[in-house]
């Protein structure tokens, strides 16, 4: 599936997390693909698919192979295999789905795949808790970002019977924007706080110029700009945290 050029190329999410990581992030994000292959119906399946890739995650493999390298980095990096297991869960559940489903932050899709994701890049990242929830928001910023943008990622929702109202999504688009910008407040780190405000300018910038026909190198300009400045702006700033 070709990424528009008014979009980001899916390879700038990789720099969210430490160069070391970069080959484990790739590894990954190849693990919830194949997950998608399947759970959108891309490729046909049986209904035991599911069931023995469930089963996989606790079967020892080749580090040659693509589960077996994430098993063994996962050891090595302490990173629970739950992050395997429930993504399994959300795209089996939307491949046996026979109703109707509206795209939106509540989706099986977005809980059980965003929710694994940005655990792994905060455990990466070494971030606390708190940082999961508003990051999460802004990952499902850029999701959704794609779908307004993609009429063959809009298709192959469609497939798996998942509708997409484009005039609601733009409408609530800013206001998702609105809650990930929380993200900066509980990230630690200057570095990580300067890539989490890069990526919020991007985000900006999407939703800004949503009807620009190409991303060119001066929106990527302002949108480092604008991730700079915010977070100079909420230098000082906080917001209650639960202890988990």
């Amino acid at each position: 599936m070709k990424i528009p050029e008014n979009m980001p190329p899916l390879t700038i999410y990789k720099y969210l997390l430490p160069k070391r990581y970069y080959t484990l992030g790739n590894a990954y994000i190849r693990w919830l693909m194949l997950l998608a292959y399947r759970g959108l119906k891309i490729k046909n399946m049986t209904p035991r698919t599911f069931n023995l890739l469930y089963k996989s995650v606790s079967h020892h493999w080749s580090e040659k192979r693509l589960l077996g390298y994430l098993q063994q980095q996962f050891i090595k990096e302490n990173l629970s295999l739950s992050l395997l297991l429930e993504p399994i869960d959300g795209f089996d559940w939307l491949s046996k789905n026979r109703y109707p489903l509206q795209f939106s932050g509540s989706s099986p899709i977005m809980l059980q795949i965003i929710a694994p994701l940005s655990r792994f890049i905060a455990a990466l990242n070494n971030q606390h808790p708190p940082f999961y929830q508003p990051f999460s928001n802004l990952l499902c910023t850029c999701l959704t970002s794609y779908v307004l943008n993609m009429p063959e990622l809009e298709a192959v929702l469609k497939t798996a019977g998942v509708t997409v109202d484009k005039e609601n999504l733009n409408k609530t688009l800013p206001l998702l924007f609105e809650e990930s910008k929380q993200v900066l407040l509980v990230t630690k780190g200057l570095i990580n706080r300067c890539k989490i405000g890069c990526y919020l300018g991007l985000c900006h910038t999407l939703i800004e110029k949503k009807h620009k026909k190409k991303m060119d190198f001066l929106d990527y300009f302002n949108s480092f700009l604008y991730g700079i400045w915010y977070t100079l702006t909420i230098r000082g700033k906080s917001i209650r945290q639960n202890r988990i």
